[in-house]
């Protein structure tokens, strides 16, 4: 998905850095991509991928609440863990669901 979605930019001329050196977090891990200009605020997106299962025993809850909770779970999630890229990047996650609907910010 990451690709994908690296291939939708760069197809509408915005270049991009899949995997950017630099922006690593506290444990390690980056995030999947980033754009090389400024997008929002003077700011460029930094973007994160993540794929859920809705057959996980720790999605089983949200979902009997609410269809597509796992990808809203699973991207608060992401958000929490690259809070600290707020304040020099816009960071949008982009959560789907295997058996289901994407989050909202995707």
């Amino acid at each position: 998905m990451n690709d994908v979605l690296a291939r939708v930019l760069s197809s509408a001329d915005i270049p991009v850095a899949k995997e950017p050196a630099g922006l690593l977090r506290m444990d390690g891990t980056r995030p999947d991509g980033m754009t090389l200009i400024p997008w929002r605020a003077g700011k460029p997106v930094v973007w994160d991928v993540t794929v859920v299962c809705t057959c996980t025993d720790s999605y089983v809850g949200a979902l009997a609440c609410e269809a597509g909770a796992a990808a809203e779970v699973a991207a608060a999630c992401k958000m929490a863990n690259y809070s600290g890229l707020s304040d020099q990047y816009k960071f949008y996650t982009v959560a789907l669901k295997t058996l289901g609907p994407f989050n909202e910010t995707a």
